[in-house]
C-alpha cells in the first residue's frame, strides 16, 4: 500500500505494519532496528519523511506519522506522551526506556487509538471517550512501566533532529505548561 492509496485509519494501519517496522535512526544516521541498544546516548528524532524513506521509527515516529496520515484524511486526532517521569538531568543512561507515544482519533462520536509501535498491541481500539481511552492506556502502561511517576503529556509536533534527552526536556517542558500531575 502507498500513502496515496489511504483512504481510511485501517488503511493507516495497513500502511504501517507493511512498510514502518519498529527502530530508529541514530545521529550518525545509523538504521537500528527492533533494538534499542545504545538508544539513549545516540537517538535522534527523525522527520516523517525519514519515517517514510527508512520504514523506521520509534513509537514516537510512528505516533507522529500517523498523526500526520489521519490529518490528511481530515479526521482530528491528539498525539500523547506517556511515561516515567525523568528530571530534567536524564543523567542516569542505565534506566530504561519508560515511555510510549500514541494517537487518539476522534471520528462518529466516538474515540480510537491506533496502535502499530506496540507490536503486542497492533490495532484500533474503540472508547466511548478519550477519558476513558486514556484511563485505559494509564493502567495499562502502568503494569509495564518500571517507575513510580507516570506522566500523561499532549504534544502537537516531533521537533526534528533531537536527542532522546531534548525530547524528554521537551515533554517535561510541556507537562510543565499544562501543569500537568502524575498519575499514580
Amino acid at each position: 500500500m502507498t500513502i496515496e492509496e489511504i483512504k481510511t485509519p485501517q488503511d493507516i494501519l495497513t500502511y504501517m505494519y507493511e512498510t514502518i517496522a519498529y527502530g530508529w535512526l541514530d545521529i550518525n544516521n545509523e538504521e537500528h532496528i527492533n533494538n534499542l541498544k545504545d538508544y539513549r546516548e545516540l537517538y535522534r528524532t527523525s522527520s516523517i519523511e525519514e519515517t517514510i524513506s527508512h520504514g523506521l521509527g520509534t513509537c514516537i515516529e510512528q505516533t507522529y506519522l500517523m498523526s500526520f496520515l489521519l490529518t490528511k484524511l481530515g479526521i482530528p486526532n491528539k498525539m500523547f506522551c506517556l511515561r516515567i517521569y525523568e528530571n530534567n538531568d536524564l543523567d542516569n543512561i542505565e534506566y530504561g526506556e519508560d515511555m510510549h507515544c500514541f494517537v487518539l482519533y476522534y471520528l462518529n462520536d466516538k474515540v480510537y487509538q491506533i496502535e502499530h509501535p506496540d507490536r503486542d498491541r497492533i490495532g484500533i481500539y474503540e472508547y466511548p471517550s478519550e477519558e476513558q481511552a486514556l484511563k485505559e492506556l494509564v493502567v495499562h502502561y502502568s503494569t509495564i512501566f518500571t517507575g513510580d511517576y507516570i506522566f500523561l503529556t499532549e504534544f502537537s509536533e516531533v521537533p526534528y533532529n533531537i536527542s532522546y534527552k531534548n525530547f524528554n526536556l521537551y515533554i517535561n517542558e510541556l507537562a510543565k505548561q499544562a501543569n500537568s500531575h502524575h498519575l499514580n
